[in-house]
């Protein structure tokens, strides 16, 4: 493996077109381009430029002793693949950080920083990098670096049709600023905004924000009832919080939404994209017409990237890929309750 080693530890691990029937233990190590997993005998390596996604990340609520699972998404030769880490928390919120930088760092952005009222475009070539605690620019021109932290981006957006882009309002003392971003591909747009979703706190603040007791109300979007069903079971399985209100079509869930003086709130809406009559992404323009800071997760099938980069583009908080077993119900139940949050 070429590069320095910069994280080496061992895990349980699984490869999700793997021969094995489960995941077993084994050693992740790290260097600036490469993941290498090594488990029963055999040797796999990861390059970072085709890491895509980060599907699952330690939740702020875990303790530092607590066994988590870090998921990334991956190309390998045309094909998605994903890999799962499983260690203790502590460990994976190290990894889970540097993998953000290496993911991120370097990369050529356009960014210009303005007040929110401001309509000027003083765009500007940047590099990019990240930390747990801060988002770095530095000028081409060798101007003075544009430093962000991440605590006081109060909001952002993915926007943007032909251009990736993403628009971070930010607290300011006086007024809000807003810094608006181009990225050279959509993958890169995409990664960007798990980042800005992780929880990426420092070792020992793990645990120091609760899951909550209170319940979250869901709204479950699917025209397929045996789907539905199945989601609503394995959801309130995973989770003693969530309330599931099932609606057979978009239709029937914006009259359900329209009815916000009931007496059940809805807190997070999840969505099916092939649907009739309105799909998901029509659905979620619908939603975020009327109700533009409602959490809003795009529940689809496995293959629709471009599905993906269209819900990205529209505003949505999160979307889960539908999968085979399980785990899918887990990272979609976690990822309700962080939306929330």
């Amino acid at each position: 493996m070429t590069g320095p080693i910069i994280a080496e530890f061992d895990a349980v691990v699984g490869f999700s077109r793997s021969t094995s029937d489960a995941p077993g233990r084994g050693r992740v190590a790290m260097t600036p381009s490469q993941i290498r997993v090594r488990a029963d005998g055999t040797a796999r390596r990861i390059d970072v430029d085709d890491i895509f996604d980060v599907v699952r990340d330690v939740s702020v609520a875990a303790s530092a002793d607590s066994t988590e699972t870090v998921t990334l998404a991956f190309d390998a030769g045309g094909r998605r693949e994903t890999l799962d880490v499983k260690a203790n928390a502590a460990t994976l919120v190290k990894f889970q950080r540097l993998v953000f930088k290496r993911l991120l760092v370097d990369a050529d952005v356009a960014v210009a920083r303005r007040r929110a009222d401001d309509d000027t475009d003083d765009r500007r070539p940047c590099r990019l990098d990240v930390s747990a605690t801060e988002i770095r620019f530095e000028p081409a021109d060798r101007a003075s670096r544009i430093t962000v932290r991440r605590d006081d981006v109060a909001r952002f957006s993915l926007s943007g049709t032909d251009v990736p882009a993403v628009v971070l309002y930010l607290r300011a003392a006086d007024r809000v600023e807003r810094l608006s971003v181009r990225f050279p591909s959509f993958r890169l747009l995409n990664l960007f905004g798990r980042y800005l979703r992780a929880d990426l706190l420092a070792v020992d603040a793990l645990g120091s924000v609760s899951d909550g007791d209170g319940a979250v109300e869901a709204l479950l979007v699917d025209d397929d009832r045996l789907s539905r069903e199945m989601t609503r079971v394995f959801l309130q399985e995973q989770s003693s919080r969530l309330s599931i209100t099932e609606a057979e079509s978009a239709r029937a869930a914006l009259e359900r939404l329209s009815e916000a003086g009931g007496a059940k709130r809805i807190d997070c809406v999840v969505s099916d994209y092939k649907m009739p009559v309105m799909d998901g992404i029509e659905f979620l323009g619908a939603v975020r017409d009327r109700h533009p800071t409602l959490p809003f997760i795009l529940y689809t099938g496995r293959g629709s990237e471009a599905v993906a980069k269209k819900a990205i583009l529209d505003d949505v908080t999160d979307y889960v890929e539908k999968d085979v077993g399980p785990k899918q119900y887990e990272i979609l139940a976690e990822r309700i309750e962080k939306a929330v949050r």
